[in-house]
């Protein structure tokens, strides 16, 4: 976890800061990690990120690991809201909101099922420069 804050979220776009949050997720080796832009097809938020966690105990620590990377650049959560039942928790940054599901929590809602179709975003640069970054530093240790 990074000690040293910076500030290189703050007052960035919505998909910047829904970018940096799949990046941790996807380092922090959430499942199933999707991004949807729903700019123009709700006005709730501009994008949702929705991941998966292995346990009830990962969930809750990816939720930690996005607010406190994300807050050591600047941009802390407006609000979370789940952490009683880590079960589902919901990490809002006002127009990008952080869903970690637990499995059974993933099936059940079926989230990603209730966004517009043609609203998921392909991550693939997102997912190779997270392994990039993961080989890299495995090479090091």
């Amino acid at each position: 976890m990074e000690n040293s804050k910076n500030f290189e979220l703050k007052n960035a776009d919505s998909r910047l800061i829904a970018n940096e949050a799949v990046r941790v997720l996807l380092e922090k080796k959430a499942l199933d990690v999707r991004l949807f832009n729903v700019i123009g097809k709700t006005n709730v938020t501009d994008f949702y990120v929705n991941a998966t966690g292995r346990s009830s105990m990962q969930v809750a620590a990816l939720s930690d690991y996005v607010d406190e990377l994300l807050s050591n650049k600047g941009c802390a959560p407006l609000r979370i809201e789940g952490r009683a039942g880590n079960a589902w928790i919901l990490v809002d940054y006002g127009d990008v909101i952080v869903n970690i599901f637990d499995k059974a929590s993933r099936e059940f809602y079926s989230f990603d099922r209730h966004l517009p179709e043609d609203s998921e975003l392909d991550i693939t640069d997102l997912i190779k420069e997270v392994d990039e970054k993961l080989q890299i530093n495995k090479a090091e240790e």
